[in-house]
């Protein structure tokens, strides 16, 4: 059940980028793959595919769409793949396998408490356009978004409504001297909560503010009425949510 959910809840937050302005969900039975006007990874991707009939020429189709619009894009093989030799036949059209994501999952009944807020850090939930300006040029960063992309970014993550009443996507930050430093957001899913989007500013690392934020973000999860956590970790980062309880 967990792994089903831990994938579920990737396959729900990540279809949000396809449903912004200007982008595009393509979704069928087998296959989920987005498009946005960003040419920038990861703003294009698949990130469902389980073809077990004629893999081949789906795979070229989609890598075609992809390489007309000469957009880097990513590939999300998750364990439900298939078929069972799908990052070969990628690895085979020239995509790298760049990086492990491990998928894990906690019951978010009982959680650790929160630490104490380190002196001069302020955290806010991203409530306000105000905010959510400073949340967008944040994720910029992150990313390496140029200048000239970062409105066309904005538009295209307006579709979750981050900070909105009825939304499934919530956002927190910490802030200190009037800048966000540590970020981490909240999919609430149609079986779990997902944690997503978790970075903090090299000048603000070692305070503990990831931690912070995971643990405020899956106390509002739990208030919400979920009892099922789940995140996708970076090797560097699995230290982090193991002590969490992943």
């Amino acid at each position: 059940i967990h792994l089903n959910q831990i994938e579920y809840n990737l396959w729900e937050f990540w279809s949000g980028f396809g449903q912004g302005p200007d982008c595009s969900l393509h979704e069928d039975h087998n296959s989920t793959w987005f498009e946005t006007p960003l040419p920038i990874i990861p703003y294009n991707g698949v990130i469902r595919f389980q073809v077990a009939e004629n893999a081949d020429q789906k795979i070229d189709s989609i890598i075609r769409k992809f390489r007309k619009r000469k957009v880097p894009f990513m590939w999300v093989v998750h364990p439900s793949a298939l078929p069972l030799n799908l990052t070969t036949l990628l690895e085979e059209r020239g995509l790298i396998n760049i990086e492990p994501i491990y998928g894990m999952a906690r019951d978010i009944s009982q959680l650790p408490e929160i630490p104490p807020h380190p002196a001069g850090i302020h955290f806010r939930k991203v409530d306000n356009h105000k905010d959510a300006g400073a949340w967008h040029q944040f994720a910029a960063s992150r990313w390496t978004i140029p200048s000239e992309y970062q409105e066309i970014y904005s538009e295209v993550v307006s579709h979750f409504q981050v900070g909105t009443p009825g939304s499934n996507a919530h956002l927190w930050q910490a802030w200190r001297d009037g800048q966000p430093v540590a970020k981490a957001a909240l999919y609430l899913g149609s079986g779990s909560a997902g944690i997503y989007a978790v970075a903090t500013k090299p000048e603000a690392r070692r305070l503990g503010l990831a931690r912070i934020l995971t643990l405020t973000a899956l106390y509002f999860a739990r208030d919400s009425g979920y009892n099922l956590g789940v995140l996708h970790s970076t090797p560097m980062a699995q230290r982090l949510y193991k002590s969490l309880g992943f």
